[in-house]
């Protein structure tokens, strides 16, 4: 990729450079089918990482469209769940998910100040009920997975611009405990609305991060530690004028910088990542793979996905409860390339109490 000749983008386009920022989470807005950027809502992604008292991870996930009137590919879509139970080489399918009921007919309504989705009461297979407040969140796939808990304040939000692939997240993360598969579980959430251009849909088409080769890591995570601190929001590192780091921590406070760097360790295999490291706000940083953190269960991606945990460099805090899920793209290089012609430099950290 070093090698390409720098190119000057197009009207319409603009390196690639993304606005990050934090945001105040409401039932308006959660709501709402309205479109940001002239993109509408492509869906809402529910997915985090959890752990047993002995130790077992899982990776539960449902993707729920958001229209209420699903196509055919998004009605067949169900609850999928990975988890370590039995494996040693990472997390694999469980076949809880083929009994769980698809999206086909779900419902999305307000009652008092809750908003409630809920499989339809006659669509064959396990129901889901999830329900979402601005401080809370609750999600239950029968016979599978029962969680509720606390957002963990305030949102997060990124814009990515293209002139035809682009993207805008929300990210709402919950510290979150309960039950999977009958084993006492925590761990965090992400309950993330995106908005893509029409016809858009994440890793697939109108995704700049995919089509154009954009995206080297992309990493929600949250670490609660036992002194009651707490480190959590977006890590990106990207080709051209991509990348960012958003972070918060328990006293509601977020930085946000597009001045980042870093390099992937993808090791002997070239595939899996098998460790980062990352500079933002003038500190060193590093993502430490689960050994058992592979998502294998998801098969063969450009973007394969491991669990772990961030920290930063030489922090002697001891973790609590923690999830790191994320992607790196060995396709799109192992460190940042600019292929585009001289466009001036992104450097900033913001600070503001939420």
């Amino acid at each position: 990729m070093s090698d390409t000749k720098p190119t000057m983008p197009r009207r319409g386009d603009f390196g690639w450079q993304p606005l990050v920022s934090a945001f105040e989470p409401t039932i308006e807005d959660m709501m709402s089918n309205r479109a940001y950027f002239g993109m509408p809502p492509e869906a809402l992604y529910l997915w985090g990482t959890f752990r047993d008292e002995d130790g077992e991870i899982y990776c539960p996930m449902r993707r729920i469209p958001a229209g209420l009137q699903t196509d055919a590919k998004d009605s067949r879509r169900r609850f999928y769940l990975c988890t370590t139970l039995g494996h040693e080489d990472g997390m694999h399918m469980h076949p809880v998910g083929k009994e769980s009921v698809p999206n086909d007919g779900f419902s999305r309504t307000l009652e008092g100040e809750c908003i409630h989705w809920k499989s339809h009461p006659q669509a064959s297979g396990n129901r889901f009920h999830v329900t979402w407040t601005p401080d809370e969140c609750s999600w239950f796939e029968e016979n599978g997975m029962d969680i509720k808990g606390q957002l963990v304040k305030p949102g997060m939000h990124w814009y990515l611009p293209g002139r035809d692939a682009g993207m805008y997240y929300v990210a709402n993360i919950f510290e979150m405990e309960g039950t999977i598969l009958g084993k006492k579980v925590r761990g965090m959430i992400g309950f993330d609305p995106i908005y893509m251009y029409e016809g858009g849909e994440i890793y697939k088409t109108k995704d700049a991060l995919v089509q154009e080769k954009l995206e080297l890591v992309w990493y929600t995570w949250a670490t609660r530690y036992k002194d009651g601190s707490i480190d959590f929001g977006h890590f990106t590192l990207g080709n051209d004028m991509f990348g960012f780091a958003i972070l918060g921590n328990e006293k509601g406070e977020v930085r946000y910088t597009y001045d980042v760097t870093g390099k992937v360790d993808f090791g002997t295999n070239g595939y899996w990542q098998e460790g980062i490291r990352y500079s933002a706000f003038g500190d060193e940083w590093e993502f430490i793979p689960d050994p058992k953190g592979r998502l294998v269960g998801l098969g063969t991606l450009k973007n394969p996905q491991v669990d772990g945990r961030w920290r930063r460099v030489g922090d002697t805090r001891e973790p609590d409860v923690w999830f790191g899920w994320g992607e790196a793209a060995p396709e799109h290089g192992d460190r940042p390339v600019n292929r585009l012609r001289d466009l001036g430099t992104r450097v900033g950290v913001n600070f503001r109490k939420y």
